[in-house]
């Protein structure tokens, strides 16, 4: 019997496994973000990348694994969002730090459950599954952030604009409808052949 399924093992939050799948991939993510390299220029915008790393831990190391590198990377936002923060995030920290932080940890943490849950419970072919939990997890990013930011932020934000809110909402839906399709289609297309190797070269995913 494999050491991580002993009692012992099974009686932790995370077993060795699970703890090192998620440090290596919360480590790309970081160095995605601080290298550029997490963004991917489009047509009229630029996608990130910056999810696929938890989406990835979600499929090949289950539920847990998923949940903690959305919240190392819902981390390492926040901390960017103190340093160099958007628009968005820029007014929402000055409204209220919580906010702010909740925008940008809450949904990151969200992303791994949600593909896990695709992944684990729809019943079609292998790499169809796979496909679907990552446009799913990328979408659930997209949609939860902006979200969460109208719904914490954006009445305040509409007033310092001296726009209404219905005007905030529909520049919401507009950036889901350009940035989030896009980056779904981009994760799916990056994710797919990563899984189906690591399952090729004999890694069993949860």
């Amino acid at each position: 019997m494999e050491k991580e399924n002993t009692p012992a093992a099974q009686g932790t939050f995370m077993n060795l496994k699970e703890l090192t799948i998620s440090g290596l991939l919360a480590g790309i993510t970081i160095f995605l973000g601080l290298t550029g390299y997490g963004f991917i220029p489009l047509v009229v915008m630029n996608a990130t990348i910056l999810h696929i790393p938890t989406i990835i831990g979600a499929i090949v190391g289950g539920p847990k694994v998923g949940a903690i590198v959305g919240l190392l990377f819902g981390l390492f936002s926040f901390f960017q969002s103190l340093r160099a923060p958007s628009l968005l995030l820029q007014f929402a920290l000055q409204y209220n730090p919580f906010y702010d932080a909740f925008i940008c940890i809450v949904p990151r943490i969200c992303i791994g459950l949600f593909a896990y849950f695709l992944y684990k419970h729809i019943p079609l072919p292998e790499g169809i599954r796979i496909g679907i939990a990552a446009i799913g997890g990328s979408l659930c990013n997209t949609v939860l952030f902006l979200g969460s930011f109208y719904l914490l932020v954006g009445a305040p934000y509409a007033a310092s604009k001296g726009i209404s809110v219905e005007a905030v909402g529909a520049t919401i839906l507009g950036i889901v409808g350009v940035n989030g399709i896009p980056e779904a289609l981009v994760s799916a297309i990056i994710i797919i052949p990563v899984v189906l190797a690591l399952k090729h070269s004999g890694f069993k995913t949860k």
